[in-house]
């Protein structure tokens, strides 16, 4: 991640491992500008609330305001749904990570990824993207392709000694992690997990 945040003016080390973490789950950068340069926006649910306020305030030097409240309508629940959001500046700074996760405008995963899937930055997408079925964790990576799904679980596999299974979820796959990984994951993403998301670590029974 050196090569990354070595260059950066704006962007600390820490607030780089949440963006990765963020871009492998919800977060995503938007790049309008011919400089390539980008900005970064964070989309949350009404009960992850107080996760998307986190993560402005670690964000707030970067943003010009706050986080916005949004309403819209499911049509397909029929439901009224309520959700949050703020976006940084548009910034240089943010170029890097644009290159490095998206390729003709999809996000990819980062071919260096094991060098920056660091413990916060898992943390952060097990907070994005995670929840626990069965006292399994297990990480909704749909938008990936199969081989970047593949090349998860061996990250995963070799850094941190995790094994996990793709699963079938209709048109795609899931990954989950068994039973055993999953007590060694909670223990090194715990300390990062902010309260109000704990319960993306607890067992559902679904």
């Amino acid at each position: 991640m050196g090569n990354i945040v070595g260059r950066q003016n704006y962007i600390s080390n820490l607030q780089a491992q949440i963006i990765i973490g963020s871009l492998l789950g919800d977060g995503r950068l938007e790049c309008r500008s011919k400089s390539g340069n980008a900005r970064l926006r964070m989309h949350h649910g009404e009960k992850q609330k107080e996760y998307l306020f986190w993560k402005y305030d670690i964000f707030k030097n970067i943003t010009t305001c706050k986080p916005r409240r949004i309403t819209w309508e499911d049509k397909k629940r029929n439901v009224c749904c309520v959700s949050w959001y703020f976006h940084t500046l548009t910034l240089k700074e943010l170029r890097d990570f644009h290159l490095l996760f998206y390729k003709e405008g999809k996000k990819v995963l980062p071919s260096n990824l094991y060098k920056l899937l660091t413990p916060l930055a898992l943390a952060v997408w097990t907070m994005d993207d995670g929840d626990n079925s069965k006292n399994s964790l297990r990480y909704n990576i749909q938008s990936f392709n199969r081989n970047e799904q593949e090349l998860i679980k061996r990250i995963l596999k070799r850094k941190y000694d995790i094994n996990a299974n793709l699963n079938k979820d209709r048109n795609n796959y899931r990954l989950r992690v068994d039973l055993e990984s999953t007590q060694r994951l909670i223990r090194i993403i715990q300390p990062f997990i902010i309260p109000s998301i704990k319960y993306k670590i607890c067992p559902r029974n679904d």
